[in-house]
């Protein structure tokens, strides 16, 4: 999945859905583009050195941008008690947590929004604070940790399917996600059904066996999952089915029947779904459906869909509780 096709599934999965049968645009996806946006930021004002803005002298003097700097004043309008609302369970980045920090009186004095010439001088003089900083060796040693972890459960992913290209002629590649209805209320916040950790783990684990001794089970590959959390879908997953091609087919059918025994099944009607499948034509970089082993491009394609399952770590982490499992991968069968 490349960088437009990542932007379609955040997009489809910026809806969620209530019990009446309502759909309501979420702002989880915003919010998650948001902290992104900054973390990627705040990794370019580190390695940067020139200053961000200066001063014009002409007719008029007038403050002039560079696009970094123009970046880095986009950042300073995040919504980030928004952010904080949505994701109080989680783990930011600790290049997220710096910009806070640095840029408060920058946010509270408004100068994402106007800035004049006599601001530019103290802007500059937090850039390089923020710079000096980010440069130490705690926040190194932080960023490694983080990019440890992404890096295993990506090492994790990647050898899944290489078995799966060496053991299968051709590949059907599901992905699937799984959450449950929310509620809304005029003039108040969207929240996601009160599903417990612990109810929403034994709805995996009866999908998990659903796939390993259902009416799928003889045609099982192998599968990846994530739990994520967020204040307005509660708890919910992304899920990556593989099956054998050369004995199924239809996958549009097949994502729709995984889904509905999670509606029904394991959730006891509390759930819900969005199967990526039905929408392929949106995907610029399309790393699901059927997957021959020789088609290299597509493999790429698979290999992108399924990092998208793992980077996340690296900029927001859900933090459920210690010893509890927010990555799986099973197979090969």
């Amino acid at each position: 999945m490349g960088t437009a096709a990542a932007s379609t599934g955040l997009t489809s999965r910026s809806y969620i859905w209530t019990k009446d049968g309502s759909v309501l645009r979420s702002a989880q996806s915003h919010a998650t583009y948001e902290l992104k946006n900054i973390v990627d930021t705040m990794g370019k004002v580190m390695r940067s050195k020139a200053p961000l803005f200066h001063v014009v002298h002409h007719r008029k003097d007038f403050v002039k941008a560079s696009p970094l700097g123009i970046r880095l004043r986009g950042c300073l309008n995040a919504d980030l008690d928004q952010i904080s609302r949505i994701f109080p369970s989680h783990r930011h980045s600790p290049l997220y947590t710096l910009f806070k920090r640095f840029t408060s009186p920058l946010r509270r004095a408004g100068l994402g929004r106007t800035m004049f010439v006599e601001d530019v001088e103290i802007v500059n003089e937090t850039v390089d604070r923020m710079r000096a900083f980010l440069k130490g060796d705690a926040l190194g040693k932080a960023l490694g940790n983080l990019r440890r972890c992404e890096r295993a459960n990506l090492h994790t992913s990647r050898r899944l399917l290489a078995e799966l290209r060496v053991r299968y002629s051709k590949v059907l590649v599901l992905r699937v996600d799984l959450g449950y209805y929310s509620t809304h209320s005029p003039g108040k916040h969207i929240q996601g059904l009160p599903i417990s950790l612990e109810e929403a783990q034994l709805h995996r684990n009866r999908l998990l066996t659903y796939l390993r001794r259902g009416p799928l089970s003889d045609h099982l590959a192998g599968y990846i999952w994530r739990l994520e959390f967020g204040v307005e879908k509660g708890h919910h997953y992304h899920l990556a089915v593989f099956l054998n091609g050369q004995a199924v087919a239809r996958d549009i059918v097949i994502a729709d029947m995984i889904g509905a025994y999670w509606k029904s099944g394991a959730t006891g009607g509390q759930g819900m779904y969005y199967s990526c499948n039905k929408n392929k034509e949106a995907y610029a970089r399309c790393g699901i459906g059927m997957v021959g082993r020789g088609e290299e491009d597509r493999w790429a394609h698979v290999e992108e869909a399924i990092s998208y399952l793992t980077k996340q770590d690296f900029y927001l982490r859900f933090r459920p509780g210690p010893r509890v499992r927010t990555f799986g991968v099973g197979g090969v069968y």
